[in-house]
This record gives structure tokens, C-alpha cells and sequence, in this order.
């Protein structure tokens, strides 16, 4: 038992744990390397892995890089979802980037976005770079699914209890990951873990809190049985773009890295020195 477990983000459908578990691994090892100054061995991580609960039964355009069905994602959308969607992704636009965002189309490659979120996916495309749109949108859609959908999100939730059963010193979580491993903390309050350690969290969205069962879970400082909640995100990252945590949980000690062009990747934020530190702090051996 190696007291590390990871919950990964969205756009995981075909892949499997294993895919998942040895980039992360790798990834973290560095990050203990740069907050250390020495070498280290590769951790061990265990990776609570929900990715194929999200696999559309519908074949559509897939994303070569991701796996991500972009068009059976747009196809399962409701007129809720969308309106829904739009509001979130509208948080972090203004009405000028909208208006001049109106008259375009959003980058290729992401299938048949509904015509409410082209302007959305253009705008953010031209704030945060190609893609951009269609990662936050993305991300939007499957976080609503999941906070919404009790069947669903019962399967998540007990992929995570499973890897996290015995003892769990350190969950990170990834994106969406970082909001299933809030959920797990909300209702698991009893076993002590050590660090919550989000990496590109979307948590600041209103729309995501406002889809939470108890957004106000540890609203007064970290989480009940938590050690320590700290947050990275890059400020290039369309998925954090709704700024830091700490807002909104007083206890939570954000940090802001630079991941460059790949704002959003998970092994990114897991390299950083940022992040080694804070693991070290909880699992120190790792540096000898």
C-alpha cells in the first residue's frame, strides 16, 4: 500500500487504469525530484479509474489524441445541459469576446458542437488557444453529468472507495478527478487523509459548486479529516480558469505554475516542484 492514489480527468473512455497509472507515476517522480534536488525511485500510485463509465455506446468522431467521441458527447447533451454549460463556460467571458466570437466558428476538430456553445468554444479558443473551447465545454458537460446523474455518479464514487480503501495518505485529483475526489472526502468524512492535492480543478466554477449536492462541504477551512488542501493551477488552463480555491474554502493553499502550452495535462502539474513538495511533506521517504 503506497498511501498515493490519483482520480483522473475527463476524456479517459479508452483507455484503462494501467494507461493512466505509469505516466502519472512517472510524472510525480520528477515533481519529487525538483522539490528535493536528488534522485528518487518512481512511487507507487494507485489510480482510482471511472473513464470507461463515461464510454458512449454510440460511435461517432473520436479524438485520435484522447479517445474523447466528440460527437456522441454533443449527441447526449439536453436543451438543460447546454443552457447549463453556457452559463459556466460564460463565467470567465465577456460579453465584448462573446459578441466578437459570435461571427466565428470554433476551431476544428470537435464534431458537431451545438449552435448555443459556437460562440463559447470560439471565445475560449481565442482566450486560451486552439482546443480550448472544447476541453472546458467538455469538461462542463461530463462534471454536470456526473454531479447530476445519481446512477452514474454511485459508479464513479465506488471506483474511487475501492482504490482508496485501506489506508490513503495522499488523492489527488485531475480535473473532474479533483471534483470526484472532493465528493469521496464529502462523503467518507471519517478516515484521515493526509493532503487533497488538486491539480487543474474546476472547483471554482459556480456552476459546478451550484451542482453539487453540499457545495458548502468544509467551506470553513480544509476539508473535515484533511490534513492539508493544496491546489495547482496554471492561469493558461481554460479547466481552472475560474481563478484559485481558497476563495471559496478559506483552508486551501492555491499555487500557480506555468505548464506552457499543454496548460491543461495532468503529467504537467504532477512535475512540478510545486507539487513534490507537497507530497513530500506528507511522505518524506519518498526522497531518500
Amino acid at each position: 500500500m503506497s498511501g498515493l492514489v490519483g482520480v483522473h480527468g475527463i476524456a479517459q473512455q479508452q483507455v484503462g487504469r494501467h494507461q493512466v497509472q505509469g505516466p502519472w507515476a512517472h510524472a510525480l517522480a520528477d515533481g519529487v525530484e525538483r522539490s528535493t534536488g536528488r534522485r528518487v525511485q518512481v512511487p507507487a500510485l494507485d489510480i482510482a479509474f471511472y473513464g470507461d463509465l463515461f464510454l458512449a455506446a454510440a460511435s461517432g468522431t473520436t479524438d485520435k489524441g484522447t479517445g474523447y467521441d466528440a460527437d456522441a458527447a454533443w449527441a447526449d447533451l439536453t436543451d438543460e445541459d447546454i443552457d447549463a454549460i453556457a452559463a459556466a463556460a460564460g463565467e470567465v467571458l465577456c460579453e465584448q469576446e462573446l459578441a466578437t466570437s459570435a461571427q466565428d466558428g470554433p476551431s476544428k476538430g470537435f464534431g458537431r458542437v451545438p449552435s448555443p456553445l459556437l460562440a463559447i468554444v470560439a471565445a475560449l479558443d481565442r482566450r486560451f488557444g486552439p482546443h480550448a473551447g472544447g476541453l472546458l465545454v467538455g469538461e462542463l458537460g461530463q462534471a454536470r453529468r456526473y454531479l447530476r446523474d445519481p446512477e452514474l455518479k454511485a459508479a464513479v464514487d465506488a471506483r474511487v472507495a475501492e482504490a482508496v480503501a485501506g489506508e490513503c495518505r495522499i488523492l489527488i485529483g485531475h480535473s473532474l478527478g479533483s471534483v470526484v475526489a472532493f465528493e469521496f472526502l464529502r462523503q467518507h468524512p471519517g478516515p484521515q487523509v493526509d493532503l487533497l492535492l488538486t491539480l487543474g480543478s474546476p472547483l471554482g466554477f459556480r456552476a459546478i459548486r451550484h451542482w453539487m449536492p453540499d457545495p458548502g462541504f468544509g467551506a470553513n477551512g480544509v476539508l473535515p479529516k484533511v490534513g492539508a488542501w493544496v491546489n495547482l493551477r496554471d492561469p493558461h488552463d481554460p479547466v481552472a480558469a475560474a481563478g484559485g480555491l481558497a476563495t471559496w474554502w478559506p483552508g486551501v493553499q492555491d499555487r500557480v505554475v506555468d505548464n506552457e502550452k499543454a496548460a491543461h495535462s495532468a503529467e504537467r502539474y504532477l512535475s512540478k516542484r510545486q507539487t513534490g513538495e507537497a507530497v513530500v511533506s506528507v511522505l518524506p521517504e519518498l526522497a531518500w
